[in-house]
């Protein structure tokens, strides 16, 4: 295959889809300063209008109205919703503009490069998610830098994908294409599970007849100190306290006991103490005998 996506010093990128994430790659991308520079082809949104607030906010490319108006281009980054990205790859390779070489990636956090429908002997496949929150484009811009971005896909698209990302400031990491849907399950329980979590804890201080302004003032303290004392162990049992980690079977009975009508608030106390299990016998502070016990509790608990 023809790989000049591979070996020029100046390529073009094409973004279809170009929202938040997309329109400050690009930016970046064009804006970058590694051995290979980059210009922005075209950009194609479902509205002609939304492509030229994108070229403008972009700084560089064209508006395109639909994809039979796509020009050839060396790298084309599909940055729909993540239903969207199959069907535009084969809505790319209909349109005839795709050629030997080409790179096409997706940003998806939890699709691989495998989702793209494009012929093996044409182009070079990939993903790249980057751990950021692209909400406020504009301010991403400049905190883009040091974000961890997994890389995944075909060698040759992998090699210059994590060139073009390390020189925006991405942390770049391999990743395997089976293991992507749970790489992204591990981040959305660091963060949007996190946050129900911490609601599920609030919820729990309200029906405890505590009002917002003291649930504030237990809560935050408590989880400013764990974030931190997890941030700055390598180990997370080194972070564990509480009930579990000192084999307190008493007191965990009772929380059971304060949760027996809500169901949701006690399966998820019951499968996160069962983690704190494991965490506890790493650490050795309680017995094994009474961890056991709470253990055997919890499972109790969970079949109820």
């Amino acid at each position: 295959m023809n790989t000049p996506a591979l070996t020029n010093t100046h390529l073009t990128i094409t973004c279809v889809g170009a929202g938040r994430l997309g329109t400050t790659l690009c930016r970046l991308l064009q804006e970058q300063q590694s051995t290979i520079s980059i210009s922005i082809g075209q950009v194609l949104n479902n509205s002609l209008e939304s492509s030229h607030r994108a070229v403008e906010f972009i700084g560089g490319g064209a508006a395109a109205k639909d994809s039979q108006q796509l020009k050839p281009a060396d790298l084309w980054l599909i940055s729909t919703p993540d239903d969207a990205i199959q069907e535009v790859s084969e809505a790319l390779v209909q349109s005839g503009v795709l050629a030997p070489g080409n790179i096409v990636f997706h940003c998806s956090g939890s699709l691989s490069s495998k989702i793209l429908r494009l012929p093996d002997d044409q182009c070079y496949r990939a993903s790249v998610h980057p751990t950021h929150s692209f909400a406020n484009p504009a301010k991403s811009v400049s905190t883009f830098p040091g974000s961890s971005c997994a890389v995944e896909g075909d060698e040759q698209a992998v090699k210059l994908l994590t060139l073009l990302f390390a020189a925006i400031g991405g942390k770049c990491f391999p990743l395997k294409s089976d293991k992507k849907g749970l790489y992204h399950a591990a981040t959305v329980m660091a963060c949007n599970n996190l946050v129900a979590l911490l609601a599920m804890s609030k919820q729990m201080l309200a029906e405890a007849d505590i009002d917002p302004a003291q649930q504030e003032l237990i809560l935050n303290p408590l989880i400013r100190q764990t974030v931190d004392n997890y941030l700055n162990n390598s180990d997370p049992a080194d972070s564990l306290t509480g009930p579990v980690s000192r084999g307190d079977e008493t007191t965990v009975a009772t929380h059971l006991n304060a949760l027996s009508s809500n169901p949701q608030w006690r399966g998820a106390y019951t499968v996160l103490g069962e983690v704190a299990v494991g965490l506890a016998q790493q650490q050795g502070f309680a017995s094994s005998d009474d961890l056991k016990k709470i253990s055997d509790l919890l499972a109790k608990a969970a079949d109820q």
